[in-house]
């Protein structure tokens, strides 16, 4: 299995980790990827990279 990162972002940041994510793409896709639920969904949509969505932060999907 290949390494894992977790990207998680405050609501006003979600778009700035969305644009990193579109950046490095070819860096990130070597990656296992989880994230809280909306920003999974926004990198996801922005970089059609492959994100393990969990909840969102206030249901625990940060911890």
């Amino acid at each position: 299995m290949s390494p894992t990162i977790a990207l998680i972002a405050h609501d006003r940041k979600k778009d700035d980790i969305a644009n990193f994510a579109k950046q490095y793409t070819p860096i990130l896709s070597r990656y296992r990827l989880i994230a809280t639920g909306t920003t999974g969904q926004r990198i996801h949509d922005r970089s059609k990279l492959e994100v393990e969505c969990l909840l969102s932060g206030p249901l625990g999907g940060d911890a």
